[in-house]
């Protein structure tokens, strides 16, 4: 699958462990890849398959891609974001990025629908898809009015602008009192018509499951199916640190149904909770981007990026819809988590072979250098 040095090249936005994988996977193609990010600190700009860092300063990001689109040497590379954030600027200005790039994102009449998740469960329900039961206001006089149980979480409709100024996902509420001033934490960041309130799904990570897949609109060419068993913090997690390949074969047709509707184009990650009190899976929401632990796609022989690259450019289509068994690894937050988990007594899996490492690879050994020396920035940046 050996891509000849003249196609055009990648350019990956955000550094972090998500974009190394990104690099290393088109850099092992001889497909030229550069990295645009907005600190210096970061894993990428190490790796031996990064041909060019390129630092931006933070909220300029659309005028630094303008300016490389005047430059004919990066004429229609491909746009590769991985975070919600530079998702929804891609997405909303594909229409003039696309004069200079290929995007790889979709345009946001469709983005919306995984962007804004009161559109996107509004949709799983249209389709008879199960999601968590869910409570939607647009007032303090209305919550009321509802019949909430409890335990349940306060989550944003649009993740990016919230976990930005908290890093968390949800406000976790064990009764009426904390439901109300949580509210009220909730407003002084989001809007009212982006507040969701959500009951609890039991159980940690050991219950989480994502669909992943390189999608043309009506069908999958590349599926991965695995459980995320590990993550941190076990509950709700902001990061997967060991994930396991699985075969679920119901929860790809209902991801399915979900992308087809929408007509959806690209790479993504759809995620689903199991049940434990009706045995049942419920869906919780859509990553229309690449996601931490995708780089275990090497293990598992499931070619989506480079299947993405071929739709994109118009090459032979690569298609490959079953996969092997593999693991994902990220040690430097497994290793706590499973000390954490342990002393916590939640259960967790043994960690199976055929393992993709994170970060660690001996041919390209940088990036593992510079996470040590990174790290104490990482926790407290955490």
């Amino acid at each position: 699958m050996i891509i000849n040095k003249d196609k055009p090249g990648v350019i990956v936005i955000g550094g972090h462990v998500q974009g190394l994988g990104i690099t290393r996977i088109y850099g092992k193609n001889n497909i030229p890849v550069i990295l645009l990010d907005h600190t210096i600190i970061n894993l990428t700009r190490h790796s031996k398959y990064c041909k060019k860092f390129i630092k931006y300063k933070k909220g300029e990001l659309l005028n630094k891609l303008f300016f490389l689109g005047k430059n004919s040497k990066y004429k229609n590379w491909l746009l590769m974001p991985t975070n919600d954030l530079v998702v929804g600027i891609l997405g909303e200005n594909k229409n003039e990025l696309s004069k200079y790039f290929k995007v790889s994102t979709v345009n946001f009449d469709i983005l919306q629908y995984f962007f804004n998740k009161r559109l996107t469960y509004k949709l799983a329900a249209d389709l008879n898809i199960l999601i968590p039961k869910t409570w939607m206001a647009n007032s303090w006089n209305e919550i009321e009015e509802l019949d909430i149980t409890y335990p349940c979480i306060i989550k944003p409709a649009v993740m990016h602008t919230f976990y930005s100024k908290t890093k968390k996902k949800v406000f976790v509420c064990k009764n009426y009192t904390e439901l109300k001033d949580n509210y009220q934490k909730a407003l002084a960041l989001i809007p009212n018509e982006e507040v969701i309130i959500q009951d609890i799904i039991p159980g940690n990570s050991e219950h989480q499951y994502s669909v992943c897949f390189m999608f043309d609109g009506y069908r999958p060419l590349v599926t991965l199916s695995a459980r995320r068993a590990r993550q941190h913090p076990p509950d709700f997690g902001n990061a997967t640190t060991y994930a396991e390949t699985v075969e679920m074969p119901e929860l790809v047709e209902y991801a399915k149904k979900i992308l087809k509707k929408v007509s959806f184009t690209g790479v993504c990650e759809v995620e689903f909770k199991f049940d434990t009190r009706d045995n049942t899976y419920k869906f919780l929401e859509v990553n229309p981007r690449t996601w931490k632990w995708h780089s275990m796609t090497e293990k598992s022989l499931s070619p989506i990026l480079m299947s993405l690259y071929h739709h994109i450019y118009n090459l032979e289509p690569i298609i490959k819809n079953n996969q092997e068994s593999a693991t994902f690894r990220h040690l430097v937050t497994d290793i706590p988590t499973m000390i954490k988990m342990k002393l916590l007594n939640i259960n967790y899996p043994k960690t199976k072979k055929n393992t993709k490492y994170a970060v660690w690879e001996l041919e390209d050994i940088k990036p593992a250098i510079f996470e040590i020396i990174y790290f104490p920035y990482f926790i407290l940046k955490r």
